[in-house]
């Protein structure tokens, strides 16, 4: 422990002399990086969106062992949590948007399944490192037994077909949220980023049943990459709390993946929580780069276009994409730039009604924030802008641990 007088202490934070600031400065960030390990000690800290499966599907992969993004195109395993002071988080049953066709739609059932096992399969082996959670309380009881948390969501609301009754399987599997579309239109709703154009002017009668289904079992319903109309009648059918689990604001930077303030409003007045993404290209403007494109493109042409393809040529598709985001590293914005966004959000929304994700493995990731090793360095600045410890609790999980216990709770009644 340093002890300094208090002379030398008013010397340090009165005198213009440059040492002695950047003196003072060190000890500034010091206290900082201390108060935000103190907080993600005291705190459970979850982030709503984790595309891990992606990684747990890539052979080679091992989640209780250190990777890094250089090496392994990976920004999350249990090691790097632990070193980031992150609890734990949503991972995502994630299934590519297809065609729209009965075949298609049975193979995105399936692979949605599968995923949701290897999921619950992954927990049991690592048993001794995580668990599964399902409610608040089993959360933050794994925390206290000092172990890693695992909830499971649902990003696409392709995984269910136009079976609605599927939603009660997954729930009974421990799904916990459901995203409704990804960035295509599906049979439930219109998607943000589907540049065909409305395809159903918002939620279909399908999507409405699905928002029924979810509200009765206890489902958070997640807006993220919904479209502005299929949003607002999420808002106007749900009878509970919704979740954003992965979006910025509208207002702070113009993409049709973020809310706008008129969303962010509607979602706090109805006690739900968005989580600041950090998907850099979502944040910031990206300059093109042909050759990455090309790739981009060909890679999907040939792994997620309207074909069924093999559980082989799924892996295979996979470690190619690791290979593709080492040759072609994303242009990154950075966390103060993160931080302008939560800021407005909170402006909009008020502090209760603000969570944090960093869509890691699924494309997300800022500079000096590329992976759960690096957690504490939003923490840090959010300090250095005059949050409060209390206020972190709650964006880091508390609030959105609200949402659940909300929505939970209506469907028991």
């Amino acid at each position: 422990m340093v002890t300094i007088g208090l002379g030398l202490a008013v010397t340090l934070f009165a005198s213009p002399d440059p040492e002695l600031v950047s003196i003072r400065a060190g000890w500034s960030e010091f206290k900082f990086q201390s108060q935000a390990r103190e907080i993600h000690d005291r705190y459970l800290t979850l982030d709503t969106h984790l595309d891990v499966p992606l990684m747990l599907r890539t052979p080679g992969f091992d989640i209780s062992r250190e990777h890094t993004w250089v090496d392994h195109a990976s920004q999350v395993d249990f090691p790097r949590m632990k070193k980031g002071g992150l609890d734990g988080g949503f991972f995502v049953i994630f299934v590519p948007q297809r065609l729209l066709d009965q075949e298609l739609r049975a193979y995105a059932v399936d692979e949605g399944f599968l995923i949701a096992n290897l999921i619950r399969e992954t927990v049991g082996a690592h048993a001794d490192l995580c668990g599964l959670a399902t409610t608040p309380a089993e959360a933050l009881a794994l925390k206290a037994a000092g172990k890693h948390v695992v909830f499971m969501g649902i990003e696409n609301g392709y995984v269910i077909g136009r079976d609605i009754g599927l939603l009660e399987e997954y729930h009974e599997l421990g799904v916990r949220y459901f995203g409704i579309v990804h960035t295509r239109h599906n049979d439930l709703g219109d998607s943000s980023t589907d540049g065909r154009g409305p395809m159903h002017f918002g939620l279909s009668s399908l999507g409405r049943a699905a928002v029924e289904a979810c509200n009765r079992l206890g489902i958070m319903i997640d807006v993220s990459h919904a479209s502005d109309k299929t949003t607002w009648d999420i808002l106007e059918h749900t009878k509970a709390p919704v979740l954003a689990s992965h979006s910025g604001s509208y207002a702070a930077y113009p993409h049709p993946r973020n809310l706008n303030d008129a969303l962010l409003k509607a979602i706090a007045d109805g006690g739900g929580v968005v989580q600041m993404n950090m998907f850099s290209s979502y944040i910031m403007e990206t300059t093109s780069n042909p050759e990455a494109a090309a790739a981009t493109k060909t890679w999907g042409a040939k792994y997620r276009g309207n074909e069924i393809i093999s559980s082989e040529m799924t892996e295979q598709g996979l470690l190619e994409r690791v290979e593709l985001k080492r040759a072609f590293p994303p242009e990154l914005s950075d966390i103060p730039t993160v931080v302008d966004h939560i800021d407005h959000m909170v402006k909009v929304m008020g502090i209760d009604h603000i969570g944090l994700s960093g869509d890691f493995d699924g494309g997300g990731g800022v500079a000096d924030l590329m992976d759960v090793s690096q957690m504490m360095n939003l923490t840090v600045e959010m300090l250095r802008r005059g949050y409060s410890a209390e206020d972190l609790g709650k964006m880091w999980g508390a609030n959105v641990m609200r949402v659940l216990a909300e929505v939970q709770a209506l469907a028991d009644n």
